[in-house]
């Protein structure tokens, strides 16, 4: 277990998204401690880890329906908080899932396996509920086994040449899979030629960890989830 850290850190930009997302960027002294599954408490919240940059001593986190600070704030800084993910637990592919609650993590563990040795290729599916918290882009990444109209894809993974999804099971959304998550990994792994070197990831809420639990078991696959927020 990680030893929790008090520090004071500094609100250095803030930023609003839709479906009431806000991001922050605070310096702290704790960015190097942060791994892939943690959050922050920032004032007395939790936010989830997006992205530290401890060379630079600042980390960007996301969080959506509760109070934020102003700029240039002085707040108490928490963390790391609740339980990262095991890097060294993964195999070839990894198969990451997010529900709303778990965009950051999915999206810092995808860019923390790029860089990882011996290669990890990750594959990143959200499922989601608009108004989504940023514009979705066709992805330039083919993907075998997806629905030839399933393309949207998440910008920030583009840019990181990243393959990425979205599903969105509760309205039409251009490019986006109409179902659930899990309805979309399954059709990815019932077409891929042999899944034995996959390993899931996901975080979000409960009814999404559970769902994603059959699915491992179903595939007799590796599983790690975590709880989007941790308390």
């Amino acid at each position: 277990m990680t030893e929790t850290i008090s520090a004071t850190g500094r609100v250095l930009a803030r930023q609003d998204h839709p479906g009431g997302y806000t991001s922050l960027r605070v310096a702290v002294e704790l960015a190097s401690a942060l791994q892939p599954g943690h959050a922050l408490q920032i004032d007395g919240p939790s936010w989830a880890v997006l992205r530290p940059v401890p060379e630079q001593g600042w980390v960007d986190c996301l969080q959506r329906n509760i109070p934020s600070p102003a700029v240039g704030a002085e707040v108490p800084a928490n963390g790391p908080i609740g339980e990262p993910f095991d890097l060294g637990a993964a195999t070839p592919r990894a198969l990451l899932l997010a529900d709303n609650d778990g965009i950051a993590q999915i999206v810092f563990l995808a860019r923390a396996l790029c860089g990882w040795q011996p290669r990890v290729k990750p594959f990143a599916l959200f499922e989601l509920t608009p108004p989504l918290p940023f514009r979705p882009l066709p992805s330039r990444i083919m993907t075998p086994g997806l629905p030839a109209d399933v393309i949207a894809a998440l910008p920030l993974l583009e840019d990181w040449a990243v393959p990425s999804r979205i599903a969105c099971p509760t309205s039409d959304q251009p490019g986006c899979f109409e179902g659930t998550v899990t309805e979309l990994a399954r059709g990815w792994l019932e077409i891929s030629q042999g899944v034995a070197d996959v390993t899931l990831f996901a975080c979000g809420g409960n009814a999404l960890l559970d769902s994603v639990r059959k699915l491992a078991a179903c595939y007799e696959l590796a599983c790690q989830t975590r709880i989007a927020r941790p308390l």
